[in-house]
C-alpha cells in the first residue's frame, strides 16, 4: 500500500508539472505572458533542461520588458543546446533594440555557422551593418536574405535604404515596390519620398 500511495504522489507531482507546461503553452500562445512565465517557472523549477519551456519563457519576458531575464534564459539555451538558432536570433534582436549593433554581429555569426541558411540571420545581421555604416556589408547580407527568401519584404525595404544612400535610386525604387507587393507598410512611406 505505500508503494502505491508513493506512486500516485509521484504521477500526481509529474502531471501538475507536465500541466503548468502546457498552461503556459496556452498562455502564450493567448498573449497572457506574465501568467505563461508563472506556468513556465513552475515547470521548469522540476524540468530545468526543458528547451521550449525555457524559450518560451524568455519570449514571455521579452513582450513583458523584462530583457535582462530574457537573456538569462536564451542563454541558458545556448549553454544546454549551442545549435539553438533561435536563441541566437533572440539574443540579435535583443541587442538590435538595445544599440548594440556589435552584439548582433556576434550572435547573427554564430546562427549563421550554425545554419547558412537562414535568411533571419542575414537579415538581422544586415540591418547591424547597416547601423554601423558598413553599406556594402549590409547590402550583401540583405541580399543573402533574400536569396534564400525571395518573399522577406522587409530584407527588400532596407535594402532599398541601402541603395538610396549609394545614390541607386532607380534599383531602390525597385525593392521599396516588391517590399509593398509583400505589404511591408513602411514601403508607401519610402515609394512616396523617394520615388517620384
Amino acid at each position: 500500500m505505500k508503494y502505491i500511495v508513493q506512486a500516485f504522489i509521484i504521477l500526481a507531482v509529474f502531471s501538475c508539472n507536465t500541466q503548468d507546461s502546457f498552461n503556459g503553452d496556452d498562455l502564450f500562445e493567448d498573449g497572457k505572458y506574465a501568467e505563461a512565465i508563472e506556468a513556465y517557472t513552475s515547470y521548469l523549477s522540476t524540468h530545468p533542461d526543458h528547451v521550449k519551456s525555457l524559450y518560451n519563457r524568455g519570449r514571455s519576458y521579452e513582450e513583458v520588458g523584462q530583457t535582462d531575464e530574457a537573456i538569462k534564459d536564451f542563454e541558458a539555451i545556448i549553454d544546454l543546446d549551442p545549435k539553438n538558432i533561435s536563441a541566437y536570433l533572440s539574443l540579435a534582436k535583443i541587442s538590435y533594440n538595445n544599440r548594440e549593433y556589435n552584439k548582433v554581429l556576434i550572435y547573427t555569426g554564430d546562427a549563421i555557422d550554425i545554419n547558412e541558411n537562414s535568411a533571419q540571420a542575414h537579415f538581422l545581421a544586415g540591418r547591424a551593418e547597416h547601423q554601423l555604416g558598413y553599406f556594402d556589408q549590409a547590402l550583401e547580407s540583405y541580399n543573402n536574405a533574400i536569396t534564400i527568401n525571395r518573399d522577406f519584404g522587409e530584407a527588400y525595404l532596407y535594402r532599398g535604404a541601402v541603395k538610396v544612400g549609394k545614390e541607386r535610386m532607380r534599383s531602390a525604387c525597385e525593392d521599396f515596390k516588391f517590399a509593398k507587393s509583400l505589404n511591408v507598410p513602411e514601403a508607401d512611406g519610402a515609394i512616396r519620398e523617394y520615388c517620384k
